[in-house]
């Protein structure tokens, strides 16, 4: 128990050290206690949407899947855990493939599967954050009038949520690109372009859902 506390620290505060901690547990279930942070991850994100969906917010940008404004945070509470670890393998096999056509030599899936799963977990983390904040808002019986007209004024509101989001995006897209590079898979441009690409497709598909 303490063992998987202390992977999942690391991989969300320590994101430059990603390469280090999958080689300290490559043998103790790197991969599976990758898989549960993203769960865990997930299901923050679940409790802050259940929350927001029974307060009766709905979403103050416009959503691209095919659902109700009214509901879009209720089904989110229940598509975001799914749809983080269809995304994971999926960007995860795009990697792995991008980086065989790029000419990169022997590549691990399970390996790949642990630096992008780490990643996206760093980053996850720092993208909540901002989602609490608005929960919390909420709760405290804030419109979401008040909470658009705070976030479209330049103020201390707007400032951490750009922070957060910012960071979150620069630590995931950082610890991505610093695993491949010091592993060595190809050459240092193949994989920071390598990583570039598919921690975009990553936010993309993140972008599709979350809200």
């Amino acid at each position: 128990m303490a063992s998987g506390y202390q992977f999942m620290i690391r991989a969300i505060f320590v994101p430059w050290k990603h390469g280090e901690l999958y080689e300290d547990y490559r043998t103790r279930g790197a991969v599976s206690k990758t898989f549960l942070t993203l769960v865990l991850m997930g299901l923050a994100f679940s409790v802050t949407s259940l929350t927001q969906a029974t307060s009766g917010n709905f979403p103050a940008v416009p959503v691209i899947l095919p659902l109700s404004l009214e509901n879009y945070f209720f089904w989110q509470t229940f598509l975001i855990i799914p749809w983080l670890i269809l995304s994971w393998f999926l960007v995860t096999t795009t990697t792995r493939l991008m980086l065989i056509v790029l000419g990169a030599r022997k590549t691990s899936f399970r390996q790949l599967l642990a630096f992008s799963g780490l990643s996206f977990s760093s980053c996850l983390f720092f993208l909540w954050i901002p989602h609490l904040l608005t929960t919390v808002f909420y709760l405290l019986g804030g419109s979401q009038k008040e909470w658009v007209d705070g976030l479209s004024e330049p103020g201390w509101l707007q400032t951490i949520y750009l922070v957060f989001t910012v960071l979150g995006v620069l630590s995931g897209w950082q610890a991505l690109s610093l695993s491949l590079v010091k592993k060595k898979l190809a050459k240092n441009q193949v994989s920071i372009l390598t990583s570039s690409f598919n921690f975009l497709v990553w936010l993309v598909l993140l972008a599709i859902l979350l809200r």
